[in-house]
Protein backbone atom coordinates (compact mmCIF):
# COMPACT_ATOMS: atom_id res chain seq x y z
CA UNK A 1 0.00 0.00 0.00
CA UNK A 2 2.86 2.48 1.08
CA UNK A 3 4.76 1.62 -2.70
CA UNK A 4 1.41 2.36 -4.22
CA UNK A 5 0.99 5.98 -2.96
CA UNK A 6 4.35 6.76 -3.30
CA UNK A 7 3.81 5.81 -6.75
CA UNK A 8 1.21 8.00 -7.05
CA UNK A 9 2.39 11.06 -5.63
CA UNK A 10 5.49 10.71 -7.62
CA UNK A 11 3.86 10.70 -11.01
CA UNK A 12 1.51 13.48 -9.65
CA UNK A 13 4.85 15.30 -8.99
CA UNK A 14 6.32 14.28 -12.16
CA UNK A 15 2.99 15.33 -13.94
CA UNK A 16 3.47 18.77 -12.28
CA UNK A 17 6.63 19.47 -12.80
CA UNK A 18 6.23 19.15 -16.92
CA UNK A 19 3.42 20.88 -16.68
CA UNK A 20 4.60 24.13 -14.65
CA UNK A 21 3.38 27.39 -16.39
CA UNK A 22 6.26 29.19 -18.27
CA UNK A 23 6.94 32.73 -17.40
CA UNK A 24 8.67 33.96 -20.85
CA UNK A 25 6.64 36.35 -22.90
CA UNK A 26 4.98 35.20 -25.92
CA UNK A 27 7.14 37.45 -28.39
CA UNK A 28 5.04 36.05 -31.59
CA UNK A 29 2.39 37.52 -29.91
CA UNK A 30 4.03 40.95 -28.93
CA UNK A 31 6.12 41.44 -31.68
CA UNK A 32 5.99 39.51 -35.03
CA UNK A 33 3.48 41.08 -37.43
CA UNK A 34 2.45 43.66 -34.88
CA UNK A 35 1.73 47.01 -36.20
CA UNK A 36 2.30 49.93 -32.90
CA UNK A 37 1.74 53.10 -32.40
CA UNK A 38 3.55 55.72 -30.87
CA UNK A 39 1.47 56.54 -27.25
CA UNK A 40 4.38 58.75 -25.82
CA UNK A 41 8.57 59.14 -25.57
CA UNK A 42 8.83 59.51 -21.41
CA UNK A 43 12.61 60.32 -20.88
CA UNK A 44 13.10 61.23 -16.88
CA UNK A 45 10.60 63.85 -15.76
CA UNK A 46 9.86 65.01 -19.69
CA UNK A 47 7.09 63.20 -21.98
CA UNK A 48 6.82 63.95 -25.62
CA UNK A 49 3.55 63.10 -27.04
CA UNK A 50 3.16 62.93 -30.82
CA UNK A 51 0.77 65.60 -32.31
CA UNK A 52 0.29 63.03 -35.42
CA UNK A 53 -0.69 59.24 -34.88
CA UNK A 54 1.46 58.38 -37.29
CA UNK A 55 4.26 57.00 -36.00
CA UNK A 56 3.93 53.31 -36.19
CA UNK A 57 6.72 50.18 -36.15
CA UNK A 58 6.08 47.06 -37.66
CA UNK A 59 7.79 43.97 -36.77
CA UNK A 60 8.32 41.21 -38.71
CA UNK A 61 11.24 38.17 -38.25
CA UNK A 62 14.14 39.78 -36.97
CA UNK A 63 13.51 43.08 -38.94
CA UNK A 64 11.28 46.39 -37.94
CA UNK A 65 10.01 49.36 -39.81
CA UNK A 66 9.31 52.38 -38.54
CA UNK A 67 7.44 55.15 -40.30
CA UNK A 68 7.43 58.79 -39.58
CA UNK A 69 4.59 61.24 -40.78
CA UNK A 70 6.82 62.63 -43.33
CA UNK A 71 7.05 59.08 -44.23
CA UNK A 72 10.22 58.69 -43.30
CA UNK A 73 11.60 54.80 -41.98
CA UNK A 74 14.18 53.95 -39.93
CA UNK A 75 14.49 50.19 -40.52
CA UNK A 76 16.88 47.45 -38.73
CA UNK A 77 16.94 43.73 -37.18
CA UNK A 78 15.72 43.30 -33.42
CA UNK A 79 16.10 40.53 -31.15
CA UNK A 80 14.28 39.59 -28.08
CA UNK A 81 14.14 37.35 -25.05
CA UNK A 82 10.54 36.25 -23.75
CA UNK A 83 12.37 35.29 -20.50
CA UNK A 84 14.48 38.11 -19.64
CA UNK A 85 13.16 40.62 -21.34
CA UNK A 86 16.24 41.97 -23.04
CA UNK A 87 15.86 44.03 -26.35
CA UNK A 88 18.35 44.95 -28.72
CA UNK A 89 18.42 46.51 -32.48
CA UNK A 90 20.83 46.59 -34.66
CA UNK A 91 21.91 47.49 -38.32
CA UNK A 92 19.71 50.70 -38.14
CA UNK A 93 19.26 52.73 -41.48
CA UNK A 94 17.11 55.99 -42.15
CA UNK A 95 15.35 56.58 -45.04
CA UNK A 96 14.16 59.97 -46.26
CA UNK A 97 14.66 63.13 -44.09
CA UNK A 98 14.23 63.03 -40.09
CA UNK A 99 16.28 66.07 -39.26
CA UNK A 100 13.30 68.37 -38.38
CA UNK A 101 11.63 65.38 -36.61
CA UNK A 102 12.48 65.34 -33.27
CA UNK A 103 10.38 62.72 -32.14
CA UNK A 104 11.84 60.83 -35.06
CA UNK A 105 15.26 61.34 -33.91
CA UNK A 106 14.48 60.41 -30.60
CA UNK A 107 13.07 56.91 -31.51
CA UNK A 108 16.03 56.05 -33.62
CA UNK A 109 18.35 57.42 -30.63
CA UNK A 110 16.34 54.67 -28.42
CA UNK A 111 16.10 51.81 -30.57
CA UNK A 112 19.92 52.26 -30.97
CA UNK A 113 20.39 51.87 -27.36
CA UNK A 114 17.63 49.75 -26.49
CA UNK A 115 18.45 47.42 -23.75
CA UNK A 116 14.81 45.90 -22.07
CA UNK A 117 11.06 45.60 -23.64
CA UNK A 118 8.06 45.43 -21.30
CA UNK A 119 3.93 45.09 -22.49
CA UNK A 120 2.01 42.13 -24.31
CA UNK A 121 -0.27 42.15 -27.05
CA UNK A 122 -1.92 45.35 -26.32
CA UNK A 123 0.72 47.90 -25.30
CA UNK A 124 4.74 47.95 -26.27
CA UNK A 125 7.76 49.78 -24.00
CA UNK A 126 11.17 49.90 -25.59
CA UNK A 127 13.15 51.06 -22.44
CA UNK A 128 16.74 52.59 -23.03
CA UNK A 129 17.14 53.14 -18.82
CA UNK A 130 14.68 50.94 -16.61
CA UNK A 131 12.32 52.86 -15.60
CA UNK A 132 13.77 56.56 -16.76
CA UNK A 133 13.70 56.54 -20.49
CA UNK A 134 11.34 54.34 -22.96
CA UNK A 135 8.93 55.10 -25.71
CA UNK A 136 5.40 53.56 -24.99
CA UNK A 137 2.99 52.23 -28.06
CA UNK A 138 -0.59 50.91 -28.38
CA UNK A 139 -1.71 47.95 -30.69
CA UNK A 140 -3.68 49.18 -34.06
Amino acid sequence: MKKTINGILYILLAALFFTACNNDDDLQEIFIDRNWTLSFIQEGNEKTVPEKVEYTILFKNGTFTLTTPGSATITGNWQADGGTRRFTCSNINTKGNINNDNIAKKMRNMLQNAILYSGDANWLQIIVQQGNAFMQFYNK
